[in-house]
């Protein structure tokens, strides 16, 4: 098994990791890297994704990766899309029709956490995400047994007007980035640098600099160890977001 994963702060790469323990064979490669890499000719039998959810939908690198990537007709193919509390729908019918035409999701699985856009909103506490995994635990662990046993779900996914949103966020929202800055508490770790999707930040002077690509994953503000990175003035007193089980190293 193979299990891309989309992850800026944790929360798919954790459901990635819980997963990976119950099969003896798995391989765990995220999407930016195989991306980057030009990763796109898959063999195995079964391929899953697993990412958050975007303005509803599939995260900009996902859509890029999976429009790409090429694999056998007689895969099987699962989702789980990880989201702030809402649906993952929209992104299962995005797959489907980024997929080769012969191939269709075999399995899908909704998996809610809390929110972390750090742009639009606070981040949860450390006790909120420890709770909201914890409610979903049950939820994953039954998904997996239906992976195990190869189980196949039919569902006609609907956009509707989450699509019309979910295109003008992706194509006319340019320049995500454009508030985007540091402070003088920024160390020049690059870390910022070296978890970004999208290779949009260059450190100059030891600083970060964002280079207008942006795809809005809030990864570099989260990351920073300092907090040294803003949205304008709007994040200044907003706390930061890391998945309690996972290490900030993990996600460079």
């Amino acid at each position: 098994m193979k299990i891309f994963y989309n992850s800026a702060t944790g929360n798919s790469l954790y459901v990635a990791k819980i997963i990976k323990d119950q099969f003896k064979d798995c391989e765990l490669i995220s999407i930016s890297k195989a991306l980057k890499e030009n990763k796109i000719e898959v063999r195995e039998d079964l391929i899953g994704f697993i990412y958050p959810i975007h303005c509803g939908g599939l995260p900009i690198v996902v859509n890029e990766f999976i429009s790409k990537l090429n694999i056998n007709e007689d895969s099987y193919v699962f989702a789980i899309g990880v989201t702030g509390g809402g649906g993952a729908d929209m992104s299962f019918s995005q797959i489907n029709k980024l997929l080769p035409s012969k191939i269709k999701i075999s399995n899908y699985c909704t998996i809610k956490y809390i929110s972390n856009y750090t742009r639009a909103g606070k981040n949860p506490t450390e006790k909120r995400a420890m709770d909201a995994i914890r409610e979903n635990e049950s939820k994953l662990l039954d998904f997996i047994e239906s992976l195990k046993n190869r189980d196949c779900k039919d569902k006609d996914f609907k956009g509707g007007i989450g699509n019309f949103a979910y295109k003008m966020w992706k194509d006319y929202y340019k320049k995500k980035d454009k508030k985007f800055n540091v402070n003088n508490k920024c160390i020049g770790c690059n870390m910022c640098e070296r978890v970004c999707p999208a290779d949009n930040i260059i450190m100059e002077n030891n600083k970060p600099k964002w280079s207008g690509k942006c795809t809005d994953c809030m990864a570099c503000i989260n990351i920073c160890p300092k907090e040294a990175i803003n949205i304008g003035k709007s994040t200044i007193k907003k706390n930061r977001y890391i998945n309690p089980y996972i290490k900030r190293e993990e996600l460079l």
